[in-house]
């Protein structure tokens, strides 16, 4: 007992150093793979049950570790939600970069957000539990990208296809939440079907490809620009 209490005063400075810095012996594992992991973790459990336990678990590191990087578990939430965030933007926009035709754009968006919701089926939970975390800048932040750089894109398409005539005004806010829980809800349709046996006949892959096609129809068919008939005609 006495030994640990007459330490030389310069050990304890440098442990006390050491917990405050990056944890020793995980040079390896960086922040960005933290994250990468986590999202991996995200496509099997809901965020209510991401911890940072389960991260470190997963990533075979130490816990120390991820609280280093992250400090709390909201901190970890709200840089996943970053991360998917970006890599979804990054998905559309190089897919849209030499496209300019209204419609074509609504159907690049629909094809990738269909397939990223079957990929990350708990990203619009983890966007929910994140805004739902108290005040934070980062957090807020991150959701006035979001929402902001996504209002400008809808805003974009619509106005371009009011100008040439193929769509008709409307709200890109609504149009935005349409689209967005139209494509999220697919992988819990499809997914109870398959399980109790009842639907086409047919692979996820071709269901898939076939609902592309029927959204992006029935997106068209509701915002094209046409006749406005009376019920009576």
């Amino acid at each position: 007992m006495h030994q640990s209490i007459d330490r030389p005063a310069g050990t304890a400075i440098r442990r006390a150093r050491r917990a405050q810095g990056r944890p020793a012996g995980e040079s390896s594992i960086g922040k960005d793979v933290l994250i990468q992991k986590a999202a991996e973790l995200l496509r099997h459990l809901p965020p209510e049950k991401l911890s940072m336990t389960a991260v470190a678990k997963h990533a075979g590191v130490h816990l120390t570790l991820v609280r280093y990087y992250f400090n709390g578990r909201s901190r970890l939430l709200a840089s996943v939600a970053r991360h998917l965030t970006i890599e979804l933007g990054d998905r559309v926009a190089e897919m849209e970069q030499t496209q300019t035709d209204a419609r074509e754009r609504l159907r690049i968006r629909i094809n990738i957000l269909v397939d990223f919701y079957l990929q990350n089926p708990f990203y619009l939970r983890l966007m929910l539990e994140v805004v739902n975390i108290e005040k934070d800048e980062f957090v807020d932040e991150l959701i006035a990208v979001w929402m902001s750089k996504t209002m400008d894109i809808y805003r974009g398409i619509i106005e371009r296809g009011v100008a040439d005539g193929t769509l008709r005004p409307m709200d890109e806010f609504y149009t935005f939440f349409a689209i967005m829980g139209l494509c999220e809800q697919f992988r819990l349709g499809i997914r109870a079907f398959e399980r109790i046996g009842v639907g086409r006949a047919e692979s996820t892959e071709k269901a898939t490809a076939r609902y592309k096609d029927f959204l992006y129809d029935f997106v068209i068919n509701g915002v094209g620009a046409r006749p406005v008939l009376d019920a009576g005609h």
